[in-house]
């Protein structure tokens, strides 16, 4: 499988066909596609998805994907990693803990594929910014990168919310006690890397139930633990950062709540039976790739 390396934190590339000739292709970015017109078929980790004028596709890192073009199509590119939003200015916001927040959400994207847009409004929003980052990469003078970034955190975080929507939306026939957990894995998801905000009263408050009982009621509805969803949880991002980012593992081990890198590498040991420096020889996701989490609608 051949693995497409991103070359610069940002890049734009426009490309028409009639037929699509690459081969199907792994990255090791983050990469949303716009279809500017056309129709076809994306094919995401072997899955094929429809897609038609003004569609918007993200891909995480790792992900397989093709596309088979039935109507000649316009593609936009845009490829990104994490230092798009590490990179800062003077006077210019931080991006960087925005974008960590959000990571272990936009890295479940591979769960909803296809285009997740349902709002028309939503969807004129993002043809706006797209095109502003289109311009203003073709202008390249200095005010554009801090403008592109800007277009950028809003685009991803007006895709996040429909994500997040498909993701935690329990069935219509759904119970108020499944809607509840949904509530606490969104709490989760919003707070994965702050402590204080995942002990079991903060959670048992978002379930509307007794810390007493919380432990048994989350591992009844996930099937596991709290505390092997949340350390799974976090060693999913730990992948992507170990892979694709520049980070060492103090730096990672500190940004996602282990103690030390000590505790991240017995963490690692134990779900994954090798060590870290063994996992980035490999250069295959694990958790992210097989792991799936069944939610249980129990009343």
């Amino acid at each position: 499988m051949q693995v497409q390396q991103a070359h610069a934190p940002f890049e734009l590339t426009v490309e028409e066909t009639a037929q699509w000739t690459q081969r199907p292709h792994q990255h090791n970015f983050f990469e949303l596609v716009f279809i500017e017109d056309g129709e076809g078929f994306q094919c995401i980790n072997h899955q094929h998805f429809p897609y038609q004028r003004h569609n918007i596709f993200l891909l995480p890192p790792l992900d397989c994907h093709s596309f088979e073009v039935t109507t000649p199509t316009r593609f936009v590119f845009l490829r990104f990693t994490n230092q798009v939003f590490a990179q800062r200015r003077g006077g210019e916001p931080d991006f960087k803990d925005w974008f960590q927040k959000l990571s272990y959400i936009l890295i479940n994207y591979n769960k909803v594929p296809g285009d997740v847009v349902r709002s028309p409004q939503d969807r004129q929003h993002l043809l706006h910014c797209l095109q502003l980052v289109r311009d203003e990469h073709a202008k390249n003078d200095p005010f554009s990168p801090t403008l592109i970034q800007t277009a950028l955190v809003t685009i991803l975080n007006l895709l996040t919310r429909h994500i997040e929507a498909t993701l935690l939306t329990a069935p219509a026939d759904a119970g108020a006690h499944s809607q509840r957990f949904l509530q606490v894995l969104n709490h989760i998801q919003h707070h994965l890397f702050e402590n204080a905000h995942l002990r079991v009263a903060a959670l048992a408050a978002q379930a509307g139930t007794s810390p007493t009982y919380f432990s048994e009621y989350f591992r009844r509805h996930a099937g596991e633990s709290l505390q092997a969803y949340i350390t799974q949880s976090r060693l999913k991002v730990a992948e992507a950062r170990l892979l694709h980012s520049d980070n060492s593992a103090k730096e990672i081990a500190f940004e996602l709540g282990f103690t030390d890198t000590s505790h991240l590498s017995r963490t690692f040991k134990k779900y994954y039976g090798y060590t870290i420096q063994e996992f980035k020889r490999r250069g295959s996701f694990r958790l992210l790739s097989s792991m799936k989490r069944p939610i249980n609608a129990v009343e």
